[in-house]
C-alpha cells in the first residue's frame, strides 16, 4: 500500500483545486462567449436597397384647360372568378360610381392620381367613351388614352385609330423604360395631333391603322385612313415585371371647336 505524506496530500489537494478552478473558468468562458454570439445575432441589421424593391406605377391625370372636362374610365372586362385585375370603377379617381365605366369633372388646372394594388387595364377618354366611327356629337371621333399597367408586362397608347377628339401629352416621369420598337428604348414624352395627322408619331395609332403598321380589320366607317406605321411604335412597352414612376396624362384641350361651345 502506498502512503502519501502530509506534503504529497496537500500537493494533489491543491492540484485538484487549480484543475476545478480551470474547469470553472473554461465554462465561464463559453458561456460568455455564447452570450456575447446571441446579442450579436440579435443587433444585427441588414441594409436593403429599397430602389430594388418592385414598386407600382401611379396614373395621373392633369386638365391644364381653364374649363372642367367630364372625364371616363372604362376598364377592360374580366371574368367574375378573375382575382387579378382592378373590376370595378368605385373609389378610382373619386369615382362614386361602381362597374366597369365611371365618369367624373376633372376641375380647370386640376389634377387626380391613382396607384393601383392590382392589374390595372382600361382607357380614359376626355369628354366621351371610346368609339369606332364618328357621330353627330363627335363628328371627329374621339382617342382615348389606353393603358394596361401594374401587370406582368405594362403598355400604353393614345389610340387615334377611331378619330381625335382632343389633344393629348403623356410624361412618363421615372420607373423603368418605356421602348416602342429598337429605335425607340427609353420613350418619356408623347402626344397626339389633329385627325390624320398622327401617321410617325411614337405612342399613337393613326386613323385606321389597327396593328399601327397596317390597317387589317379596320372599320368600314374608318376612311380615308392615315398612312401605317413603318415600324411598331405605337405601343411602349416595358420589359417584363417592370413597374414603377408616374404616367401623367395631360388634357390639352379639345380639337373641334363645335365641342368647346
Amino acid at each position: 500500500m502506498l502512503i502519501l505524506g502530509e506534503r504529497q496530500m496537500h500537493y494533489y489537494k491543491k492540484n485538484d483545486i487549480f484543475a476545478a478552478m480551470k474547469k470553472l473558468m473554461y465554462l465561464v468562458v463559453c458561456l460568455v462567449m455564447i452570450s456575447c454570439s446571441t446579442v450579436i445575432n440579435e443587433d444585427v441589421t441588414i441594409n436593403v436597397d429599397e430602389s430594388s424593391l418592385p414598386t407600382s406605377t401611379e396614373m395621373k391625370l392633369v386638365n391644364t384647360t381653364k374649363d372642367s372636362v367630364l372625364v371616363f374610365l372604362t376598364l377592360s372586362g374580366y371574368p367574375a372568378s378573375d382575382t387579378l385585375h382592378v373590376k370595378n370603377v368605385n373609389g378610382i379617381f373619386g369615382i362614386t360610381g361602381s362597374g366597369l365605366v365611371g365618369s367624373f369633372y376633372l376641375g380647370a388646372g386640376d389634377s387626380t392620381s391613382y396607384t393601383s394594388t392590382q392589374w390595372f387595364s382600361g382607357n380614359v377618354g376626355f369628354g366621351t367613351q371610346p368609339m369606332n366611327c364618328t357621330v353627330t356629337a363627335w363628328p371627329t371621333g374621339a382617342n382615348p388614352f389606353e393603358f394596361n399597367i401594374n401587370n406582368n408586362q405594362e403598355s400604353i397608347d393614345i389610340s387615334a385609330m377611331g378619330g381625335v377628339n382632343c389633344l393629348l401629352q403623356v410624361d412618363l416621369i421615372g420607373g423603368p423604360q418605356w421602348q416602342a420598337s429598337p429605335k425607340y428604348p427609353d420613350v418619356r414624352y408623347m402626344y397626339n395631333d389633329s385627325m390624320w395627322k398622327n401617321s410617325g408619331l411614337i405612342g399613337v395609332y393613326p386613323y385606321g391603322c389597327t396593328n399601327c403598321t397596317n390597317t387589317e380589320g379596320k372599320q368600314a366607317c374608318q376612311t380615308p385612313n392615315e398612312q401605317p406605321n413603318s415600324d411598331p411604335i405605337c405601343t411602349p412597352t416595358r420589359a417584363a415585371a417592370e413597374h414603377g414612376g408616374t404616367i401623367r396624362v395631360s388634357f390639352i384641350g379639345y380639337t373641334n371647336t363645335y365641342i368647346c361651345k
